[in-house]
């Protein structure tokens, strides 16, 4: 059964114009749909296969209040005719963007403590909850799921199918997932291209359940911090950066994820981590939404005189 909606693949990969010794390229995954982009129509491909095989009523899954992953699982659900369902950590909020999607693709939420939420299954309201919708298929935080790791693998195989074999492949990190399923393809290709995790929050475990998943060292890899101090935090240095990222190449990024990969990759190239004329391949994970989020809490804090991108 064919994933709907089609999605623009292979995305293409393109130059990053931003200058310096090494060949900057980016895979273009922000531009596969509008809204189940980048890396979430990847991990979701597959599990919607398995969905389709089962005898499930609908989806179930969990995130923050404007996570991408329920962005893109309430658009998926929507244009599919797939009652859907969201626990969301936190309260709610009706003119929160990403809520007002969700809600708009049929998307029915429920709200939970961030204690509960830390919980899961242990917690008393979380299990009420999936109790309730016992016959849904449950999608965990992110899209976290061994399927996941199939269709984020096939990016590997569509850089094979253009000749491209970088020496390093750069992407952002919650979960794991999709730097999981990139570390597993590659390592069953034989390929020697390096993998740069650029995490997007503190997350002390994360890199050894990378290894874990991957079948690999913990050294096998690069991990590198990059949250700026923790989830979504930014400061002005940052912001200005990724304007005059934006205004000199034209790719749009979000401040939580992909911005700061392209941060830190800036940064490493100065500080000389990349030898001269090295391939550093960029995969834009989409997650565009969360421009739209972060402008939105800019308003919510600032009013008119935020410090917007």
């Amino acid at each position: 059964m064919e994933m709907k909606p089609a999605g623009l693949l292979p995305s293409p990969v393109d130059q990053v114009p931003w200058g310096g010794e090494v060949n900057w390229l980016v895979k273009r995954d922000d531009l596969i749909h509008p809204l189940v982009s980048g890396n979430k129509y990847r991990k979701l491909k597959y599990i919607l296969h398995d969905f389709h095989r089962g005898n499930h009523r609908g989806l179930i899954s969990f995130g923050g209040a404007f996570s991408n992953h329920i962005h893109a699982l309430a658009a998926l659900c929507g244009m599919n005719g797939i009652p859907s369902v969201g626990i969301i950590r936190g309260e709610d909020d009706q003119a929160n963007p990403t809520l007002a999607f969700a809600r708009n693709q049929g998307m029915v939420l429920h709200f939970v403590s961030r204690e509960a939420y830390r919980l899961k299954l242990e917690s008393e309201r979380m299990e009420a909850i999936l109790d309730r919708y016992g016959d849904f298929y449950l999608v965990p935080e992110g899209g976290d799921h061994p399927l996941a790791e199939r269709g984020v693998g096939e990016i590997v195989h569509e850089l094979e199918s253009l000749g491209l074999k970088p020496d390093y492949l750069a992407v952002s990190a919650g979960t794991g997932s999709t730097a999981t399923g990139l570390i597993k393809t590659l390592v069953n290709k034989g390929w020697t291209t390096r993998v740069l995790v650029l995490s997007s929050l503190k997350a002390p475990g994360l890199r050894d359940k990378i290894a874990i998943g991957s079948g690999i060292g913990r050294n096998e890899f690069d991990y590198l911090d990059y949250s700026l101090g923790g989830y979504a935090r930014t400061n002005p240095l940052y912001l200005d950066f990724l304007r005059q990222f934006f205004q000199k190449t034209g790719i749009p990024v979000d401040p939580v994820y992909n911005g700061k990969v392209v941060f830190g990759l800036d940064d490493l190239q100065k500080r000389g981590f990349f030898k001269a004329g090295a391939s550093v391949l960029w995969l834009h994970t989409g997650g565009l939404q969360g421009l739209e989020a972060y402008h939105y809490m800019q308003r919510k804090k600032f009013g008119s005189k935020g410090n917007y991108l």
